[in-house]
């Protein structure tokens, strides 16, 4: 059974697109910022950020994601997978992959606008 995920984010890059055997295939970077509104504290308690690879899986989502730009706010959804790879320094890591079936501009406002 696959996961299924809705994530809210921004773009961290450019919009990577690469051609294998005749098709292209893109890629995105999305950060989703981790946190809660502490009502004791009154303020954002921030808990780090995590990067998501996103791949689109449809011809509407791809075309979406050719027209982004980095620091686009966006919301996708697809299904979420784990990777794993190997780093420059030979250590062992993880990505985090959802395999869009759609993706859609946000309208959460920037940092310096909210």
């Amino acid at each position: 059974m696959a996961v299924r995920v809705e994530l809210e984010g921004r773009l961290g890059s450019e919009p990577s697109v690469r051609e294998v055997n005749g098709r292209d295939f893109v890629e995105l970077s999305v950060a989703v910022s981790q946190g809660y509104w502490s009502k004791t504290e009154d303020r954002w308690v921030d808990q780090g950020t995590i990067w998501y690879r996103v791949h689109p899986t449809s011809r509407r989502a791809g075309e979406e994601a050719r027209l982004l730009h980095k620091g686009d706010a966006v919301v996708v959804a697809g299904t979420q997978s784990v990777e794993e790879f190997t780093r420059r320094d030979g250590t062992n890591g993880y990505a985090i992959k959802v395999n869009a079936d759609a993706i859609y501009v946000s309208r959460i406002p920037k940092k310096a606008d909210a």
